[in-house]
């Protein structure tokens, strides 16, 4: 197993050089987010520190280098369920495909596009289908985003700009 290498960016330490990337890929959408903001207790006994509260969109968003495994999707289905707020679930590095969000009524993939302006003006992002629509026309944005987030460089103090 390969082990996380702290990492600060924008006077926040990083868990990981991932979460960090992902804040750049925020930034880059304009996207206002706070990192581990609060932490939670559920019923159940079980404690969950969410990685990004999104304040703008009203949804939190969950950073892991692979897909979720059991108890981590129950953390997850606690907090929606919990705080009534959905959760993005970011697998891996920023890359031009659906993410899924986890939602309190249904689950859906979304683009994490500044598409027609649904962050800023609908204060969501788009819904989308699959993954040939997101590499369809429309979404050319993310290109530039996720360009940003992979070049970061935070060991010299560089941010992907």
């Amino acid at each position: 197993m390969i082990k996380a290498i702290n990492t600060e960016y924008k006077g926040y330490k990083f868990r990981s050089r991932l979460e960090a990337r992902w804040a750049v890929y925020f930034d880059s959408l304009g996207i206002k987010w706070e990192y581990e903001i609060e932490g939670f207790e559920f019923e159940d006994g079980i404690k969950y520190l969410p990685d990004f509260w999104l304040s703008e969109l009203e949804m939190w968003a969950e950073v892991k280098p692979k897909e979720l495994e059991f108890n981590e999707i129950k953390k997850v289905e606690n907090l929606v369920k919990n705080t009534h707020q959905s959760c993005l679930l970011l697998i891996g590095v920023p890359a031009r495909k659906p993410y899924y969000m986890m939602c309190e009524d249904i689950d859906i993939d979304v683009a994490l596009s500044n598409y027609h302006n649904y962050p800023a003006d609908e204060n969501r992002f788009y819904s989308s289908l699959s993954d040939d629509e997101i590499k369809g026309c429309g979404f050319e944005d993310i290109e530039e985003h996720v360009r940003k987030a992979r070049s970061a460089r935070f060991e010299f103090g560089e941010d992907g700009k």
